[in-house]
C-alpha cells in the first residue's frame, strides 16, 4: 500500500512575512477531521471577535479552495464555491446526535446523495 500522506510545506509568504501566524494544521484521521487550532490569537492580541475573524477565515478559506480546485478539476471557481457553501451549510445544520451505521459516510452529491463519496472525504463527528 502507497503512502499517501503527502506534508504541505507553508506557502512562500510565510517565509516573507514578520507576523505570519499558523492558524490551522488539520489531517483525515480515523474517519474524520483531526485538527490543532490557534484559538485565541485575535481574543489576545487585538479587539476582533474571536468567532467573527474564525468565520472571515473559514470564507477566505472557501474562496481559495475554489479557486485552486479549477487547476485540478477544471470546475469554474465560482460554482465550486457555491457547492463548497451549500455543503458546509448542510454540514452545520446537523443537529450533532449520534450518528447511524447509515450517516457515516459522506454522500455523493453526483449521485443524488444516495451513494457513499470515496473514502478519503472528511466525516463529520
Amino acid at each position: 500500500m502507497t503512502d499517501h500522506r503527502k506534508p504541505l510545506s507553508p506557502p512562500p509568504e510565510v517565509e516573507t512575512d514578520e507576523f505570519s501566524v499558523e492558524m490551522i494544521r488539520g489531517w483525515i484521521a480515523e474517519r474524520g477531521l483531526c485538527c490543532n487550532l490557534n484559538l485565541g490569537h485575535w481574543h489576545r492580541h487585538s479587539k476582533v471577535d474571536e468567532r467573527q475573524a474564525w468565520g472571515v477565515l473559514l470564507a477566505d478559506l472557501c474562496r481559495q479552495i475554489a479557486t485552486e480546485l479549477q487547476d485540478v478539476t477544471q470546475d469554474d471557481p465560482s460554482e465550486s464555491l457555491r457547492v463548497l457553501v451549500e455543503a458546509l451549510l448542510s454540514e452545520l445544520g446537523r443537529d450533532g446526535s449520534p450518528q447511524t451505521d447509515e450517516d457515516t459516510e459522506p454522500r455523493d452529491p453526483q449521485a443524488g446523495g444516495d451513494s457513499p463519496a470515496g473514502s478519503d472525504a472528511p466525516q463529520s463527528q
